[in-house]
């Protein structure tokens, strides 16, 4: 082998490694941000339901559901870039995996068609869709309850 091809190997050695850790980071960061929401929705639930039973001022009641949505809206916005970033780091490393002749390498597995798009009801059985389920229906509480402050008003 060349010096030049040799080179090359070595460098796309360090690189894989460096998506490797980049994937495992990412995805623990989705985990870390899930929990961050759960928490920060809860909190700020609690102080809704205190504030309910003192009597706040109106912008008080009005102010708290639109923090819960705005925050929601902004970790929807930080799990979609997660979402990206773990997906580019998939392509990264079966790219690397190609170029160092890995067969059937750890980021193969994680893009094969099935772990990415899997068919029928297992499309459902995944992290991204049962998120996706907290936070929508997150979501949907602070709008409920802010139609029906809106509506007894």
């Amino acid at each position: 082998m060349s010096e030049g091809h040799l080179a090359n190997q070595e460098n796309y050695r360090t690189e894989y490694k460096e998506v490797a850790t980049t994937y495992r980071f990412q995805i623990s960061l989705r985990f870390i941000v899930n929990a961050f929401t759960v928490t920060s929705q809860s909190a700020i639930l609690n102080t809704y339901s205190q504030a309910l039973q003192q009597t706040p001022t109106l912008g008080y009641i009005i102010m708290i559901p639109f923090i819960g949505l705005i925050i929601m809206f902004a970790i929807f916005l930080i799990e979609q870039r997660t979402i990206s970033v773990f997906r580019t780091m998939i392509r990264r490393g079966k790219e690397l995996e190609f170029n160092l002749g890995l067969i059937n390498g750890h980021f193969g597995w994680l893009g094969d068609p099935e772990v990415i798009s899997p068919k029928g009801l297992r499309k459902f059985v995944t992290h991204t869709w049962g998120i996706r389920l907290i936070y929508g229906t997150v979501s949907t509480m602070w709008i409920v309850l802010l139609i029906l402050f809106f509506t007894n008003l």
